[in-house]
Parts: C-alpha cells; sequence; structure tokens
C-alpha cells in the first residue's frame, strides 16, 4: 500500500513538474521566432521527467505539455487549436518522441507479489 502511494505521488510530482516547465517555456518563448521548435526541444524535458518519475509521467505529460502549448504558445491563443500545420507536427512529434523514447529506454517495471 505505501508503494502504491510513494508512486502515485511521483507520478503527480512528475506531471506537476512537467504542467510547471510546459508553462515557464511557453511563456518564454512565446514572442520567439524559436517557437515552432520549443515541443521538439521540450521532449528531451520529456524524456528526463521520464526517467525520474517512470514512463507514464512522459506519456502523459507530453499530452499536457502539448495541450499546454497549443493553448499559450501557439495561434489562435487560448484555443486548444493549432492554426499553424508546421506547429501541429512539430506537437505531434514531441508526443511520439517522449513516449518512444519513455517505452523503448525506460520499460515499465513489473510487480512481484
Amino acid at each position: 500500500m505505501k508503494a502504491k502511494v510513494l508512486s502515485s505521488a511521483g507520478i503527480l510530482t512528475g506531471l506537476l513538474l512537467c504542467l510547471a516547465a510546459a508553462s515557464v517555456v511557453s511563456v518564454t518563448f512565446l514572442h520567439s521566432n524559436l517557437r515552432l521548435f520549443v515541443p521538439l526541444g521540450f521532449a528531451v524535458v520529456l524524456i528526463a521527467l521520464g526517467a525520474r518519475f517512470g514512463g507514464l509521467v512522459s506519456v502523459l505529460g507530453s499530452i499536457l505539455a502539448a495541450m499546454v502549448f497549443a493553448y499559450r504558445l501557439f495561434p489562435p491563443l487560448g484555443s486548444l487549436k493549432v492554426q499553424e500545420a508546421t506547429a501541429r507536427e512539430n506537437l505531434g512529434w514531441m508526443i511520439l518522441a517522449s513516449v518512444a523514447c519513455s517505452y523503448l529506454l525506460f520499460p515499465p517495471r513489473i510487480h512481484h507479489k
């Protein structure tokens, strides 16, 4: 029971860190010419979080980060719809890269009873 609570707390901590990092990055690069490449660079952050908190954090974190970037970084701001095709593609690549790397580098742990 204690292991499940610690695991859940770790997952929640990892997701909150991911959400905070995506928010800070989206504000930082809002008016930058490099904002189209932010999701690709953020995949590194997601993989690092996956290494620390497990693959589930990387998978769920990539979805959360994509939503934050769509809402706060790419036009139209304040909507989950992304107008630019390149931005949509980069969000998709970010999700794909973080999920694939998480499962390849950090396979799910099998718990024996």
